[in-house]
């Protein structure tokens, strides 16, 4: 019933004329009109997506493809890149270790496989060198400079002498507890009287125990006990740059107790002594010292920084032809030194083999120097005790071939049945000669029992001749 009232009304309803019905023009605005409101809506429904966010899962990083290339059931694999670096490093790691490992292996191998002749030493030491060092342990003694200086300046003393030609002083130290002192015998040396005067400044009259003059030792008594002595040290230990000392009486009694610091300088030095002619009349064997010595020094103690004397003050070196020297200075050696002391001590004198000093060596020959070109007369002159010399041939003259020492006789010793009247001697151990205190020189640098090689011109030839050296009497 109600689609057939429907339909009724539909038929009921009057038809729209022509000019009631929509133009064309006014549908298609309301088509547009209908597009721009959906664009609306579309555009609200944007912005109320944009006013209300919606919270998005947190951003993950893709991770690495790796393909299984020649699968057939290839499957996308993901692997993580940290995993990936870590197995890379653990590779390397245990690659290095193991290449390491195998090349000690092999060492090893064959260090126990061909021993020390397998290898061959590629980098030669051509020196070596030995660092000595002295440390302080707290047991050893070492003392400061200041300590030093007032241990030995307490068993220092010092010499007042009266001569024939006058007074002077020198230097000491105690060597026993009951009053023994030793010091130089020049020193005392023609002494009418002695005194010794102790750092206390107390004065004792002096006798002459007994002396070497030879080493230039000698040993005085003073009537006192309970005194303290010098600690005595070893000269044989000494090395070139080690520290020492000096305590003693320059100049005057004013200046006693003057302390100069220094080093060794030299050890076992060979001094050739010659006397006032330039003659060569012994040989000492004296430490060398740059510490400051003067006159007045003499017999007083070189000590080091142990407070122990290892040397006894004898001389220094101030000029040398013509020039002037300072921080030349010498001591006797102390080991040479309480040999004979303990012998003077006991026995009033030293007999045996001097320990610090020697006669002159001698070569076994005597001759004149001369020059090349030069004639010289077979016997010297009787006042002058010199050849004398030509220019041209004379009768009962010889002539020099070359510069050097002229052989006119062979006294003894090794040089009997090596050496010839007419030798002339140019060279000796390769240094040149042109006077006889040249040989002289150069052959008490030596001691005696000791060679030397001397070039000598025989005739029209050169030839070398190794002569032993002997000892003439020390003075």
């Amino acid at each position: 019933m109600e689609e057939e009232k429907k339909i009724s009304e539909d038929a009921a309803a009057p038809e729209p004329t022509e000019s009631q019905q929509p133009s064309k023009a006014e549908l298609e605005s309301e088509a547009v009109q209908s597009d721009a409101a959906e664009v609306q809506a579309e555009g609200e429904a944007v912005q109320g997506d944009i006013a209300e966010p919606q919270e998005q899962p947190p951003e993950q990083h893709a991770e690495p493809l790796v393909w299984g290339f020649g699968d057939q059931n290839a499957v996308l694999q993901l692997q993580p890149k940290e995993e990936k670096k870590k197995k890379t490093g653990q590779i390397a790691f245990f690659t290095v270790f193991g290449a390491i490992f195998g090349i000690c292996v092999l060492l090893l191998f064959l260090t126990l496989w061909l021993g020390d002749e397998g290898f061959e030493i590629i980098r030669n030491i051509r020196s070596e060198r030995v660092i000595y060092v002295r440390e302080d342990d707290g047991t050893s003694g070492l003392l400061t400079p200041n300590e030093a200086a007032q241990k030995v300046g307490d068993y220092t003393v010092t010499i007042l002498v009266t001569t024939a030609l006058g007074s002077g002083n020198g230097s000491g130290f105690i060597y026993s507890a009951d009053g023994h002192i030793v010091t130089n015998y020049h020193v005392i040396e023609g002494a009418t009287s002695v005194q010794v005067v102790l750092s206390t400044g107390k004065a004792y009259d002096a006798t002459v125990k007994g002396y070497n003059e030879a080493a230039d030792i000698a040993v005085l008594k003073i009537d006192a006990e309970n005194l303290v002595p010098a600690a005595l040290g070893s000269s044989a230990d000494l090395l070139v740059g080690d520290d020492v000392l000096v305590v003693g009486t320059p100049a005057k009694l004013d200046y006693a107790g003057t302390t100069t610091f220094g080093k060794v300088s030299a050890t076992n030095r060979l001094v050739a002594l010659t006397d006032a002619s330039g003659t060569v009349v012994k040989k000492m064997t004296l430490i060398q010292t740059d510490t400051s010595v003067n006159p007045g020094n003499s017999g007083g103690p070189l000590a080091d920084l142990y407070g122990k004397v290892v040397g006894v003050v004898v001389m220094k070196v101030s000029t040398y032809g013509g020039a002037t020297y300072d921080g030349i200075g010498f001591a006797l050696p102390i080991d040479g030194v309480k040999l004979i002391v303990n012998d003077i001590i006991q026995k009033g004198a030293f007999n045996g083999i001097n320990p610090i000093a020697e006669g002159r060596s001698l070569l076994g020959v005597t001759g004149h120097g001369g020059t090349k070109g030069m004639w010289y007369s077979d016997v010297a002159d009787a006042l002058t005790g010199s050849m004398s010399a030509s220019e041209t041939e004379q009768p009962g003259y010889h002539f020099m071939k070359e510069t050097g020492v002229y052989v006119t006789a062979v006294n003894g010793g090794d040089a009997k049945g090596k050496m010839q009247s007419g030798d002339i001697i140019t060279k000796i151990n390769g240094l040149q000669v042109s006077t006889v205190y040249d040989l002289i020189a150069e052959a008490n640098r030596h001691y005696a029992g000791e060679r030397v090689v001397l070039t000598v011109i025989r005739g029209n030839e050169t030839i070398e001749v190794s002569v032993r050296l002997y000892e003439d009497a020390a003075k």
